[in-house]
């Protein structure tokens, strides 16, 4: 394939591995072989090419063998330059960083990119996002507090799970943080305190909320709870319980009430809200055996006046929910493999995929902007994902340690 980079990529590419040198610290001493700029760009190798280590890096080293020119004056530097670190080496500085640390660092190199993408418009208007769990298959033997149990999936039955907060506005489908949940944080107590923690990273990044929207599995009083202290506009989907399938069915027979007010939990934990109540549209050739399997509900906190008036652009406004499950289906292409039990590594890998999906996006939102389409009027983007990851890698391999190809030709 012949890369045509253009002068965008090649500004984010320089963007990116500055942002990442000055934000990452791993770990290296004086006398090493490897510096920290080469673990960076394997690390990132790895991600783009979604390879184990192993396997990885040699590809690694013969690209870099194929695309340096061995007549250098140098002969040292061009003999480093045409190898890349090992798997075990590139572990090892991995594992010496901390969690904690790992935490940090990469929150802060997330934040930097949504802070470039704020200040080239992307949260002009206040955006909808979405809040959902993920679960990335675990084969492993040895189950930590970070391993889940679940449904039967791809051959296994434990998970890594990860609670995201992602825009799923057009055009602008930045990641804003993702969590870690571990094994005792599944309960409603524990997932509301991470609802909090997501909305409060949204905040502290500048980014302006319009509308929260949650799956059934957040229908839980004590998230309900957390979002209406929040203060921001959510829709939630009512799990069809015993006192929403009445209300459904009063709907269905009066045609009135399609938004009541609507409660959850007894005596000081009672809260209320407004339950919207909706009629799918008819799906052919399924056979309707329950008349409730027609209707649906959504709690959310608007006014009663406000949630009538768009009472029939909420379905579709909860439609943009699968935004983040084609995210979702999209992370794969930006995650490095591993078999390695250590939920360090699993973490970095995990977050710096945050990191370079969020530059992909950053890079779609440039180009749209340079075709003069608005942000909302984005229906396909500019450059796919493997489109993406090809000309990043071509540029770690070629551009990495002499400049930009064009000046190097």
């Amino acid at each position: 394939m012949a890369h045509d980079v253009s002068r965008a990529l090649m500004w984010l590419f320089t963007f990116s591995l500055n942002l990442a040198q000055k934000t990452l610290n791993i770990p290296t001493r004086y006398n090493c072989t490897y510096t920290q700029r080469d673990i960076l760009r394997a690390l990132t190798f790895l991600s783009l090419e979604t390879d184990y280590a192993e396997g990885g890096l040699k590809r690694l080293t013969k690209k870099l063998r194929r695309a340096n020119n061995p007549k250098e004056r140098h002969r040292k530097q061009a003999k480093k330059r045409r190898q890349a670190p090992n798997s075990d080496t590139l572990l090892l500085r991995l594992k010496q960083i901390s969690r904690q640390k790992a935490k940090g660092m990469l929150s802060k190199l997330n934040r930097q990119v949504l802070s470039a993408a704020k200040g080239k418009g992307a949260f002009r208007k206040k955006v909808i996002v979405a809040i959902d769990l993920t679960f990335i298959p675990y084969y492993g033997k040895k189950l930590t507090q970070w391993v889940v149990g679940g449904k039967p999936k791809k051959g296994t039955s434990w998970f890594h799970c990860w609670a995201t907060l992602r825009i799923v506005s057009s055009g602008r489908r930045f990641t804003i943080k993702a969590c870690p949940v571990k094994r005792d944080e599944l309960d409603a107590e524990a997932m509301a305190k991470i609802v909090l923690e997501l909305l409060a990273e949204a905040k502290a990044c500048g980014v302006p909320i319009d509308l929260v929207l949650l799956d059934k599995g957040f229908c839980w009083r004590k998230v309900i709870a957390a979002l209406k202290a929040s203060g921001c506009k959510f829709l939630v989907a009512a799990k069809r319980d015993k006192h929403v399938k009445e209300a459904i069915l009063d709907y269905f027979r009066t045609e009135k009430g399609q938004v009541r007010r609507f409660s959850k939990g007894k005596g000081e934990e009672k809260i209320t809200f407004n339950l919207s109540i909706h009629r799918f549209k008819k799906r052919r050739r399924r056979r309707v055996r329950n008349i409730l399997e027609l209707y649906g509900a959504f709690a959310t906190n608007l006014g009663l006046k406000a949630a009538l008036r768009v009472w029939e652009k909420l379905p579709e406004d909860y439609r943009r929910r699968w935004g983040i499950e084609t995210g979702y289906r999209v992370d794969g292409g930006f995650r490095a493999k591993t078999t390695s039990t250590d939920e360090r590594l699993r973490f970095i890998y995990y977050q710096h995929m945050v990191f370079l999906e969020n530059l992909w996006t950053l890079h779609n939102m440039g180009e749209a902007k340079r075709q003069h389409i608005s942000f909302d009027g984005v229906k396909r983007l500019s450059v796919k994902g493997k489109e993406f990851g090809e000309d990043f890698v071509h540029l770690l391999v070629t551009a990495f340690d002499r400049g930009p190809p064009w000046l190097t030709a």
